[in-house]
């Protein structure tokens, strides 16, 4: 039997198991990793049990902790918000007051705070895919992001799609220029992009049941349509923030702000969602660490091997290490 005043390892454990079901395992390593280091704090400063802390020991935990992990903003934050969650569970158990939670600051984060190294992980962006096809499938939304992945295309390239663009028989996309519909890198931007049997499924259905058949202010036949015509690059970016905010794959989102689970238009205030140009960061990554070479990455998303290497792999150096490690035995 628990005991009234349990120790905060134990509390940390009540909490876990009461998650278990309600998100998804990364997010439960997640919160127990964090949570580890607040139970380090009391054990450290002889709390034995929760039953009296109060706001000024949060406030000497979050100082102890930033300078204990030399964390960044975005990792503090991460930190915080977990901790407001743990309170916020022992206050409607009784253990601390109820109004505790309070006291745990928030860390307000401008999207422009690290903004060129913001990505999704590769297992939230198949969470993602997961979501859409079980209950969004061959939707407009599930097509964007489906392409926007697996293509690395910009958000400006997939704008510009037409239906032709699309060669179902010998499956590709093909990436063209067009008045209306510039490619960043102009003529030399166009290219053909070769497409998974799975994906061809997927944008066969949304072409035979979902599209919105209409054409835009010259004539053309836009894959990604509406009732206005062809869609707007915000109407993308906002599928986009929506789309990865944890709440969309079935995870606690931890920004009081962000109400995308009930209405879909305030996602932009989550803290956790990004940009469709974090997903091609992501998705570049990806096909990187899968080992495609990185003449056929570049070629793939349209950017230079320089810009790549500066810009958009993310691997760490260990990573690649690994990678060549591979080749090793072919010399």
């Amino acid at each position: 039997m628990t005991s009234r005043n349990p120790e905060p390892s134990e509390c940390q454990s009540m909490y876990l198991n009461s998650r278990e079901g309600e998100v998804r395992d990364s997010t439960l390593k997640t919160h127990e990793y964090r949570l580890n280091h607040f139970v380090r704090w009391c054990d450290q400063n002889n709390v034995e049990n929760l039953t009296n802390i109060d706001p000024i020991d949060i406030e000497q935990y979050k100082n102890w902790r930033r300078k204990d992990g030399d964390l960044s903003k975005s990792a503090l934050k991460g930190q915080l918000d977990t901790l407001r969650v743990f309170m916020r569970y022992l206050g409607r158990l009784g253990i601390v007051d109820s109004e505790l939670c309070e006291s745990v600051p928030s860390v307000k984060m401008k999207r422009s705070d690290e903004v060129n190294n913001r990505k999704i992980s590769e297992d939230n962006a198949q969470a993602i895919l997961e979501t859409l096809d079980r209950y969004h499938y061959a939707t407009v939304e599930h097509v964007w992001f489906l392409l926007a992945w697996r293509t690395s295309a910009r958000v400006g390239a997939l704008r510009a799609l037409d239906v032709d663009d699309y060669d179902p028989d010998n499956q590709f996309l093909y990436f063209r220029e067009r008045d209306g519909t510039q490619l960043k890198n102009g003529p030399s931007g166009e290219r053909p992009v070769a497409l998974s049997d799975e994906t061809c499924a997927i944008l066969d259905d949304y072409l035979q049941h979902h599209r919105v058949t209409n054409t835009d202010q010259h004539g053309r036949e836009p894959l990604f349509s509406s009732k206005q015509g062809r869609v707007h690059r915000n109407t993308m970016r906002r599928w986009c923030y929506t789309l990865t905010c944890p709440s969309f794959r079935g995870d606690e989102c931890e920004t009081e702000e962000c109400n995308s689970q009930s209405d879909g238009k305030t996602s932009h205030k989550c803290d956790d969602s990004v940009s469709p140009h974090a997903i091609r960061r992501a998705s570049i990554t990806h096909f990187l660490r899968k080992d495609m070479p990185e003449k056929m990455v570049s070629d793939r998303a349209d950017v230079s091997e320089d810009v790549l290497e500066k810009h958009y792999d993310k691997r760490s150096a260990e990573e690649k290490m690994e990678q060549r490690r591979a080749y090793l035995d072919n010399i």
